[in-house]
C-alpha cells in the first residue's frame, strides 16, 4: 500500500486513536470505590468495577437503550446496579455518574503515535472521525485535524451497519473507492467498512491474532506505521 489513490482517511476513535480502554477501567474503578464508601454492597459479594461493567453491558443491549448515549447508558446502568443492591438511589446514581465521567474524561489521552502522525496524514488528505463512542477531538488534543466527525449517537447509525461509513462517505462528497478506513475492531472497523465500500487496515495494537476466516486487510501496529505505508517516510 503506497497511497492507494485515496483521497480521505476515516478513523475510528476508542482503541485507535485513544485508549479508552484503560481511561474506563480507572474510572470504574473510581464508582466502585464511591459505591462501596456510600455503603452499598451486592447480594453475594462487594460491588466492584468488572461487576459494573457487566451491567453496563446488559443495559446496553436492551432494546430501550437502542440508539441511545453513552453518557444515558452508563448513567441507566448505575441505577440498574444500585436497584441489584436494593439500594435504588437516583441522586447516588447521578453522583457515581459525575465522578465516573470526570475521572473518564481526566485519564483518557490520545496514544503517543497519534498527534504526530494524523498532522502528518492531514497534509496529504483529508481526516474524518468514525464512532460508536462519545468522544470528540477535542477531549484528547486532537481538535483541528478532522474535517467531519460521525458519532453514532448523533447520526442514529452505528456500527457495525455499514449505512454510517456510507453516512460517512457522503458527507465527505466523495465515493467510497477513495476513502480508506482505519480501526481496531475486525467486525465493526473492517469487516463492516469493507461491506460498505471502503478499503480499511486493521489497527493492531496488541500483536492479536486476526479472529475471522476472511482474510485480514492491511495491517499496521501503530500509525506510524500507516504514516509510512501511505507515504513512505
Amino acid at each position: 500500500m503506497s497511497g492507494g489513490g485515496y483521497r480521505a482517511l476515516t478513523f475510528d476513535g476508542d482503541g485507535t486513536l485513544w485508549n479508552f480502554e484503560s481511561a474506563m477501567s480507572l474510572a470504574l474503578e473510581d464508582a466502585a470505590r464511591l459505591l462501596r464508601a456510600s455503603g452499598v454492597g451486592r447480594p453475594d459479594g462487594p460491588v466492584t468495577a468488572r461487576w459494573l461493567r457487566e451491567v453496563r453491558d446488559s443495559v446496553a443491549r436492551l432494546d430501550a437503550y437502542r440508539g441511545q448515549s453513552m453518557e444515558k447508558i452508563r448513567l441507566a446502568s448505575f441505577e440498574t446496579a444500585l436497584t441489584h443492591c436494593g439500594h435504588a438511589d437516583p441522586k447516588l446514581a447521578r453522583d457515581v455518574h459525575g465522578v465516573y465521567m470526570r475521572a473518564r474524561w481526566a485519564r483518557l489521552r490520545a496514544y503517543d503515535d497519534v498527534p504526530g502522525s494524523l498532522a502528518a496524514l492531514r497534509s496529504r488528505y483529508r481526516l474524518a472521525l468514525v464512532t460508536n463512542g462519545n468522544t470528540h477531538p477535542h477531549r484528547v488534543g486532537l481538535d483541528g485535524l478532522f474535517e467531519t466527525v460521525v458519532v453514532a449517537a448523533e447520526c442514529g447509525l452505528h456500527k457495525p451497519d455499514p449505512e454510517i461509513y456510507r453516512f460517512t462517505v457522503d458527507r465527505l462528497r466523495l465515493d467510497a473507492c477513495d476513502v480508506l478506513h482505519v480501526g481496531d475492531d475486525p467486525v465493526e472497523d473492517v469487516i463492516a467498512g469493507r461491506r460498505a465500500g471502503l478499503d480499511t487496515t486493521w489497527i493492531n495494537r496488541d500483536g492479536r491474532e486476526w479472529p475471522h476466516d476472511e482474510a485480514p486487510p492491511m495491517v499496521v501496529a501503530d500509525l506510524r506505521e500507516l504514516v509510512l505505508h501511505l507515504t513512505g517516510q
